[in-house]
């Protein structure tokens, strides 16, 4: 993946311990103005978004009043908005200290150091195993190798075995564009899966004008095969760089061109077939720990049916992951889909006994329900990837609603990008009023713009506001500046 910090518990608890704007009780909550619709109408009939299909909720959180409301009800398209609903769900049924675990087995005697046998790795979906909670992503596998060593194992003479059965869909969400299979936000997800299924591919012109570009990709894994079809040409030319998967296997070809002392290209891809990518960096990992492994990584799905290595398997040791608390800003301050789509078969697997994200879906509808929230919705992934999501600008209002009077609130306005401050919101809204008044998450695909979250006002007031545009043919920065303007109008006068 492309290199990024690591998110950390301390970040989160300066988070916490630092005032917010939308926490704590009303200042404010005055009556609703007819100034403010006589305001915000206008946006709405911009010429700019001629023909788009425009939905605004905008609520005092203090009284419950509606201080504006257009299309409320229709349906939208909402894009990572979605994530509002997948977030609110998995705090609130399966609780902020929520840890992963992924079990270690040995299918066989432990002799001399020797397993005689197979390892069995059994997981659950952990989506930690990344560059995103460690600096190297392949530091939970240097644990379980110390690990190993305590039960007196340096040698595995049977291979590795993943069990990902955890999850009974996927890998890719429901209505998901067979265009983005490449891109890192599209990435495969599963019940094994290793640095949110991506690698970071770099493409830098060589010292010899041409001679091949110089490839390289982080984590380096021997599972990825790169085929290197790259030219580097004369200073001052156009870089021209193609990366398509190997048809042969879940490697990638590398094609075009690159300038010599031209800047390098990057970009983050996904990679095929979680398991198997998971179940490789693994023994790799263990190999260098000095844990030597011999025979193939093997996805159990693929074994013998008479093959008794998983069922005889006897467990060893259990990792947890860092808790829920920690894993949901690092969905929602980026808009992270592959955790998303994680964290939805999780609460169906924890819930309802089926990873899947039907099985998501209807735990969010028993929550919702306890809310008497509309039920005029359809959820189709955890991400907001799938055009078949609908909702309604008034659901994502009365959830976020709800969320600010549950017990974990301070957490969940903390996991929220916040505006000229940090995730999808850090350079939005910078110099504004806005600036560090606004709560909410972002929501884009082609033709659709969302934000939906919290506004603290000139006065104190705190306000809920869900703003869904679809259907546009302009750019995503001609629908964020109306947003952005209905909300500063909303500042102004409340």
């Amino acid at each position: 993946m492309v290199k990024r910090s690591a998110v950390r518990t301390a970040s989160l608890l300066s988070l916490l311990l630092v005032p917010l704007a939308g926490c704590g009780p009303a200042l404010h909550a005055g009556p609703a103005s007819p100034a403010l619709g006589s305001a915000l109408q206008p946006l709405l009939a911009d010429t700019a978004m001629d023909h788009a299909h425009w939905g605004l909720l905008v609520r005092s959180l203090g009284t419950g009043e509606t201080l504006f409301s257009h299309n409320a009800d229709r349906l939208f398209v909402p894009a990572s908005n979605m994530k509002l609903i997948t977030g609110a769900t998995v705090l609130q049924t399966l609780g902020p200290d929520y840890r992963y675990r992924t079990t270690i087995s040995a299918a066989g005697p432990v002799q001399a150091g020797v397993l005689r046998g197979p390892l069995v790795v059994r997981g659950y979906g952990d989506p930690t195993v990344s560059d995103r909670f460690d600096t190297d992503p392949r530091q939970r596998f240097r644990l379980f190798a110390d690990s190993l060593r305590a039960h007196g194992i340096t040698r595995v003479a049977g291979g590795i075995i993943g069990v990902d059965s955890a999850f009974t869909d996927g890998p890719l969400g429901s209505g998901w564009a067979w265009d983005d299979v490449l891109s890192y936000y599209a990435s495969e997800f599963g019940a094994l899966q290793f640095n949110e299924g991506a690698v970071s591919l770099t493409v830098a012109p060589s010292g010899q004008v041409g001679g091949p570009a110089v490839v390289i990709i982080e984590p380096a894994s021997q599972y990825v095969s790169v085929s290197n079809r790259t030219v580097t040409t004369a200073p001052g030319g156009a870089t021209r760089i193609a990366v398509a998967r190997d048809a042969t296997g879940p490697g990638l070809v590398i094609t075009g061109e690159i300038a010599a002392g031209s800047d390098f290209f990057r970009r983050a891809v996904a990679i095929p077939n979680p398991t198997l990518f998971y179940l490789s960096a693994m023994r790799e990992t263990l190999r260098e720990a000095g844990i030597v492994v011999e025979g193939p990584a093997m996805d159990a799905d693929d074994l013998d049916s008479e093959d008794r290595s998983v069922r005889q398997a006897v467990p060893l040791f259990t990792y947890h992951s860092p808790p829920l608390r920690e894993i949901l800003p690092a969905m929602m301050k980026p808009s992270q889909n592959w955790i998303a789509e994680t964290l939805l078969r999780t609460a169906g697997l924890e819930q309802g006994g089926v990873g899947s994200a039907r099985a998501g879906a209807a735990v969010a509808d028993s929550l919702f329900a306890t809310w008497d929230l509309p039920t005029n919705r359809r959820i189709a992934d955890g991400s907001g990837m799938s055009r078949y999501n609908l909702v309604s600008p008034e659901l994502l209002a009365g959830i976020l609603t709800e969320m600010a009077s549950v017990p974990e609130h301070e957490l969940w306005m903390a996991s929220l990008p916040i505006a000229g401050v940090d995730g999808t919101l850090a350079r939005r809204m910078m110099g504004t009023p806005l600036e560090g008044n606004v709560h909410a998450k972002t929501g884009t695909l082609s033709g659709v713009r969302a934000l939906a979250g919290y506004l603290t006002t000139r006065s104190g007031e705190r306000i809920v506001f869900a703003a869904l545009v679809n259907n546009h043919v302009r750019s995503a920065a001609e629908a964020d500046r109306i947003i952005d303007a209905a909300l500063l109008q909303i500042y102004e006068r409340r």
